[in-house]
């Protein structure tokens, strides 16, 4: 190397090492920028913090506290009752309990929790809930006075008995009614809102909330004197010498008088109230006088001992009755007899007076009399069932019936309580058999006309069913509804049933029961009439009438 160039190189390194000494800090800032540069890079790869953010000071973030809510309560009037609630302050989305009661003479009107109706199930006692705040509350409640209703009460007849007075009774409050029968008389039916409800001489008319009338009918007492066949030991079976009809009648009596006196409306008499007293036959029967029935039980006697059928003997004229059939086929069908029964009379050698002292007792009385023969002692099989007393009370219960439907009466309603509303007290008429319950009807606005002289109009479709009176002769009476077997037709004037087959004919036809339940729909249908006679009828029907 020539000299110049040594000397050209050391000049440069000389000029080199004066700029280190000298300018130091333009390579500091020129390595700074390259050392921010890198974190930067290191930042958007990794937007999580450090892990020694705590540890250089940085405290984590902890979020906003909950917000806490003012509870208030207000009545409207404040005397109509109470509001609480079990806190006046609640964090957001805590529960709160409100309590609502109302004060005596007010129930509750209506509940609002802020904006929202709160649902109000027991407007006469306490209302309780629970919700929870969005933004300060008032839980408010509205009262309203309890109104006054009156329970106005009648009778059909203020000679026959008696009801408890007419009285205002506070809204939800309740009423019991009671009905009494005077001497002669019987309660025949108690009818709420013009509903039946059966014959209860006590009725109590609960959570009300309506007016409503209550009617007591009354009716004159079916009176019957049963007369045991003889006294003491009479009668001996040829056949079974443990049985003596006496015996036998004087048990049959006692448990029919028991039955019967099961139902409304009977009155039951004994002609005598010992066993072993003996008394005339004729005054036996006169003994029945102010009575509607007489009855002697007993037992017959034959010289055969096949022959086994109930008797009934009944006054002159009198072997077509209706009762003594009922109750000869009866006896029949109970004690299971070989032969029919028979009914039938016999008159002294006069032909006009009656051969039995006891028929001619009861004649001479004013009094529908019978003899009824339960079967023959002479016969084994009928006297061995006669024997039971288990049979006896069979019979008797058998027999009343009989006589119950006879006179349209029904057994005893027991006392009831009905929960009454706006509308009608609710209460189910006794006298409908189960039966009678299951049928279904339909609305009618059929007019029939009565051909017997003794049609009994029943509380419901049954004959079992309470006589309510009796359907005149002759008379046209527009029914409002029939039974879905047209057996039964309801009055449109009073609601009771009568028995349409054999005893009315129809007088005009109603919409047949097929039209009356089917079901029609809006139309704006237009229709060309294509023939030259088209009958416009009352209803759609071809039973209804025609219009033109």
């Amino acid at each position: 190397m020539s000299s110049r160039k040594k000397r050209f190189i050391s000049i440069i390194t000389l000029m080199c090492m004066a700029a280190l000494v000298f300018a130091p800090g333009a390579f500091a800032q020129t390595a700074g920028a390259s050392d921010e540069a890198q974190p930067a890079a290191q930042a958007a790869e990794s937007p999580e913090p450090a892990a020694n953010d705590q540890e250089n000071g940085e405290a984590p973030d902890q979020g906003e506290e909950n917000p806490s809510y003012k509870i208030s309560t207000a009545a409207e009037p404040e005397a109509g009752g109470t509001v609480t609630v079990n806190k006046d302050e609640a964090a957001e989305g805590e529960a709160v309990t409100y309590t609502v009661t109302p004060a005596k003479g007010y129930k509750i009107a209506s509940i609002k929790i802020g904006t929202i109706t709160a649902a109000v199930t027991q407007p006469y006692g306490t209302a309780t809930g629970i919700f929870t705040p969005a933004q300060d509350m008032t839980v408010k409640a509205a009262f309203q006075k309890l109104a006054s209703y009156k329970i106005t009460t009648s009778v059909n007849s203020t000679s026959k008995g008696t009801i408890t007075a007419s009285a205002s009774v506070t809204e939800n409050g309740s009423k019991t009614i009671t009905a009494k029968a005077k001497s002669g008389y019987y309660l025949s039916d108690l009818q709420v809102d013009g509903k039946s409800v059966g014959a209860k001489d006590s009725y109590t008319l609960s959570n009300i909330t309506a007016n409503h009338t209550v009617k007591a009918v009354f009716s004159k007492q079916i009176k019957i004197m049963l007369d045991a066949g003889h006294y003491g030991k009479y009668n001996r079976s040829p056949v079974l010498s443990t049985y003596y009809e006496s015996n036998m009648t004087w048990a049959l009596h006692n448990y029919l008088k028991s039955a019967l006196e099961k139902y409304d409306g009977f009155y039951v008499g004994v002609t005598r109230t010992n066993q072993t007293k003996d008394m005339n036959v004729y005054y036996r029967g006169t003994a029945a006088k102010g009575y509607d029935l007489f009855l002697s039980l007993h037992s017959n006697s034959s010289t055969s001992k096949t022959t086994d059928y109930p008797l009934i003997i009944t006054q002159k004229g009198n072997t077509g009755d209706s009762l003594a059939k009922n109750l000869g086929k009866t006896i029949q069908t109970t004690m299971g007899t070989k032969q029919a029964y028979k009914v039938w009379q016999r008159l002294n050698s006069d032909g006009k007076t009656e051969y039995y002292g006891v028929l001619r007792g009861s004649k001479a009385a004013g009094v529908k009399g019978m003899i009824v023969e339960h079967s023959f002692h002479t016969n084994l099989a009928a006297t061995m069932w006669l024997s039971s007393n288990t049979n006896l009370q069979k019979l008797a219960e058998a027999e009343a019936k009989v006589l119950a439907d006879y006179y349209g009466l029904s057994k005893s309603s027991s006392t009831s309580s009905g929960s009454s509303s706006s509308a009608a007290s609710s209460g189910t008429s006794s006298g409908a058999s189960n039966n009678a319950s299951a049928v279904k009807t339909v609305a009618t606005t059929q007019k029939v006309k009565v051909l017997v002289s003794s049609l009994n109009m029943r509380k419901s479709y049954s004959t079992s069913s309470a006589s309510m009176g009796k359907a005149k002769k002759n008379t046209t009476y527009q029914l409002k509804a029939k039974t879905q077997d047209g057996k039964w037709g309801q009055l449109k004037t009073n609601g009771y049933w009568i028995y349409l087959p054999g005893y009315t004919k129809v007088v005009t036809t109603s919409a047949s029961n097929t039209a009356s339940t089917s079901k029609t729909v809006a139309s704006t249908q237009k229709v060309k009439v294509t023939v030259s006679s088209l009958n416009l009828r009352k209803s759609y029907s071809a039973s209804s009438k025609s219009m033109g």
